[in-house]
């Protein structure tokens, strides 16, 4: 899974066409969604029944979390187009965007945890928002590692 998110993160900076990237960029996503399912089902330990409910909203959730993530591969794009030629406007609009992301992503995943905690136990809900997180949170480490700060003017 590494691999995977280093290769997106390294993807971003390379000059290649846009059809190429977009195509790369969704060949990566696929096989990383079909981790992530793989990593969450594994991690929960669901009944079939269990599964059977859980499955339709975790479809939902991977769909909607695909757009966010639409989102943040635009803003690395948009970072990484700016990187050489950043000032104080353009940091400040990427900052406000950042912010609006990660809120998005936590009202996302706290949207979902609600609905899995109303057609299945409550520790279920919270042991997959676990898992999520610490994905998250892999991938976010994974990128800190890989794009570079923001540059200071002085």
């Amino acid at each position: 899974m590494r691999n995977l998110f280093t290769a997106l993160a390294l993807v971003v900076g390379l000059a290649a066409t846009a059809q190429n990237y977009n195509d790369l960029v969704e060949v990566m996503r696929s096989d990383m969604r079909t981790e992530h399912r793989a990593i969450v089902m594994s991690s929960l330990g669901l009944t079939e029944a269990q599964s059977a409910v859980f499955t339709p909203i975790f479809d939902e959730y991977s769909a909607a979390l695909k757009k966010h993530w639409d989102k943040r591969i635009q803003l690395i794009k948009d970072y990484a187009a700016k990187y050489e030629t950043m000032n104080d406007e353009t940091a400040a609009g990427l900052l406000k965007r950042m912010s609006a992301l990660e809120k998005e992503g936590l009202a996302l995943r706290e949207s979902y945890a609600k609905k899995v905690a109303k057609v299945l136990p409550t520790t279920i809900a919270a042991r997959w928002m676990q898992v999520e997180r610490r994905l998250g949170q892999v991938v976010e480490l994974q990128l800190a590692s890989e794009i570079p700060l923001m540059p200071t003017r002085r």
